[in-house]
């Protein structure tokens, strides 16, 4: 059997034990569904899905098509639980799962990646996004590290790299994202009490006080992709 065919076969078995224990909520494209504790579900192409279980969420991306926020590119249907916040505010969510993009990106002229973490948005071509990240490129060898951008009216102001901060590949990981003014504040940790802080990002001055934040999903990778979050705090 080839070890393809085997990880999905794992995958599928992982995904249906998922559906049996977990209560289910299923996106269509012109509806949204409202989970406890997360938010307001936005899935804008209706092809994934968000299991929640005991306080923890799961969302499953389906292999393909790639699903971004990245209005550089026309490319915003990421899904992503959100909810309004207004003024400063600090968001931190554990990340977990398997982080393989493999070495084919299914997004033209953009790297294999799996992205998964904290989003604050004010419209989809205004957003700023800190996620736990992994570049695969063509040598196979995986690039894991914490990927922190900010896009303003469409532009993508500078591409997070592989050096701004590794972290490790496959072991959970801490994210924290504060708003503070108009700086946005972003940090990552393994055990949620040391954090390597990254560079802050200035927000533009017609950005509002009001914005949605919450977690979000991002692949460009052919394989099918599962992100979980647990441990969700708000401070507002």
């Amino acid at each position: 059997m080839k070890p393809n065919f085997l990880t999905r076969i794992i995958a599928a078995a992982f995904l249906f034990a998922l559906t049996v224990q977990m209560d289910v909520a299923v996106q269509d494209r012109d509806r949204k569904s409202e989970l406890a504790g997360w938010g307001a579900t936005s899935n804008p192409d209706g092809d994934c899905q968000f299991f929640t279980s005991e306080g923890a969420l799961l969302i499953h991306v389906p292999g393909g098509p790639p699903h971004d926020l990245a209005a550089e590119i026309n490319v915003t249907n990421a899904p992503r639980a959100l909810q309004a916040v207004k003024g400063d505010f600090t968001i931190q969510v554990l990340v977990d799962g398997r982080f393989s993009p493999g070495s084919e990106s299914m997004l033209s002229g953009r790297t294999a990646y799996n992205g998964a973490g904290l989003v604050a948005v004010f419209n989809e071509r205004n957003v700023v996004t800190l996620a736990r990240a992994v570049l695969q490129r063509g040598d196979g060898k995986p690039w894991p590290y914490a990927n922190f951008e900010i896009r303003a009216a469409g532009n993508l102001e500078r591409f997070g790299l592989e050096t701004d901060l590794p972290i490790p590949l496959d072991k959970p990981v801490f994210l924290r994202l504060e708003r503070r003014g108009q700086r946005m504040l972003g940090a990552a940790s393994t055990d949620g009490i040391n954090w390597n802080v990254l560079e802050p990002k200035n927000l533009p001055d017609d950005w509002p006080k009001e914005l949605n934040v919450g977690v979000v999903a991002i692949s460009t990778s052919k394989e099918e992709f599962n992100p979980r979050f647990s441990k969700l705090q708000l401070l507002k």
